[in-house]
């Protein structure tokens, strides 16, 4: 299969799993709102945050473990420590997850006002199944980084079409019968089981006997870490850039200055989704191209991706100023809330423009061996973000965080860009001089 084909092949599937779990999670929200009542849904969604908070938390070793299996050189043995210390570690990180999940929430539930909605058995089955669902969560993280690695996002996927299946369309049938949200967290937690077992049964075909079970090698480990963290602080700070405007404009502003950003924000989130599917596939390929005589191959896709992508933002922001604002009436049926989050969202879209352009080389630089360069643009953008955030907000409100957003990318996209064509130019002058 050429390099083309895979790609878009793998691309294919993994967007058939985001719009799958889109169109899922559409009509399931509405149905959960009405079934569990307004307050019962919001301590549902809060809890249910902590699942995907605690996946953060994997240090980066997932990506460096998709990078050294897909590197074109790594040998047998090598691949065998690699899939063993990576193991030891999920199992060890999921244990402080499981403990701190339980910890963090049982205080909560003390502290905050949303609990009173529960009784404490509904409180405390709840927690344990959440803290359960993070441990097992983390261990298919790991389980995950094989068949990204090989390529094989239909396997890749299953956990979006088991878990995100829970989530959405069974977790919205149960509670027809059941609306109770420990009930409901129980349902999601078999469903991440499954997912489990599955990918066991697909890791021992590839890993088996002694060759599958944990076991930590400090050398692996290193190298591992390494890598991990220098990719780990820009996942982290993609997180707060997906939660600071929340808190600012909560603070400076009003509850309704949230909504009117938050609803754009969701639109631009979904649309860099599409963009994300991509550079998934993309970062194991961009590992498996590093070799003298296909680097040059590697070059040519990412311009042509770029080329893609670049005309792809230019049509977001061309329909976000021609049926934004339709669109949103027929979706919100609020126009108090459309006048307010419409000029908000043609701002974003010009920021998704350019943000658009990011995924591929950032898979590129982790392919390289470079991910603390992504990571240092991602805390220059937040950093500039929450700067210009905390001046503009007072002055316009919820357009004062879109032009905070707008303005950071406009400094820090195009920097990365040269950067990562540089490292480029770089890798291929290097495989390129004789061996000595």
């Amino acid at each position: 299969m050429s390099i083309k084909t895979s790609l878009i092949k793998n691309t294919g599937i993994n967007l058939a799993g985001y719009f799958y779990l889109l169109i899922a999670s559409f009509f399931s929200v509405s149905i959960l709102l009405n079934n569990l009542g307004r307050d019962i849904f919001g301590v549902y969604i809060f809890l249910l945050s902590f699942v995907s908070l605690s996946a953060v938390f994997d240090f980066g070793i997932s990506n460096a473990v998709v990078r050294k299996l897909s590197l074109p050189g790594t040998e047998r043995i090598e691949k065998v420590k690699t899939w063993k210390t990576s193991f030891a570690i999920f199992i060890a990180l999921a244990f402080i997850l499981f403990v701190c999940v339980i910890v963090l929430l049982r205080y909560l539930s003390q502290i905050m006002p949303i609990f009173a909605y529960l009784d404490r058995n509904t409180i405390n089955l709840s927690i344990l199944m959440l803290a359960t669902i993070a441990f097992v969560n983390h261990v298919n993280i790991h389980l995950l980084s094989l068949p990204q690695a090989e390529q094989r996002f239909d396997i890749f996927n299953s956990k979006t079409l088991l878990v995100g299946t829970a989530n959405t369309v069974i977790s919205a049938a149960v509670s027809g019968f059941y609306p109770n949200i420990a009930v409901l967290y129980s349902t999601q937690l078999i469903f991440h089981l499954f997912t489990l077992i599955f990918m066991i049964n697909y890791s021992l075909k590839l890993f088996s006997g002694s060759d599958f079970s944990p076991s930590y090698d400090k050398s692996t480990g290193r190298e591992l870490f390494s890598f991990g963290l220098r990719n780990f602080v820009g996942t982290l700070a993609g997180q707060v850039e997906n939660q600071f405007s929340n808190f600012i404009l909560g603070a400076m502003v009003s509850a309704r200055a949230i909504t009117a950003f938050s609803i754009p924000q969701s639109i631009v989130a979904k649309g860099a989704g599409v963009i994300s599917q991509f550079a998934q596939a993309f970062f194991p390929l961009s590992a498996s191209l590093l070799e003298k005589d296909r680097i040059k191959k590697l070059k040519t896709l990412v311009l042509g991706v770029e080329a893609v992508t670049l005309i792809g933002g230019v049509s977001a922001v061309i329909l976000s100023y021609t049926i934004g604002q339709p669109f949103l009436l027929w979706w919100l049926k609020d126009p108090i809330v459309v006048q307010t989050a419409f000029p908000v969202l043609k701002i974003l879209s010009f920021y998704f423009l350019l943000v658009s352009l990011t995924p591929v080389p950032t898979a590129l630089l982790q392919g390289l061996n470079k991910p603390q360069i992504p990571s240092f643009f991602g805390i220059l953008t937040v950093s500039v973000e929450i700067i210009l955030s905390l001046f503009f907000v007072p002055l316009f409100g919820a357009i004062g965080v879109a032009y905070s957003f707008l303005l950071s990318v406009c400094l820090t996209v195009p920097l990365i860009l040269i950067v990562t064509w540089v490292q480029l130019d770089r890798e291929i002058k290097k495989l390129a001089l004789p061996l000595q």
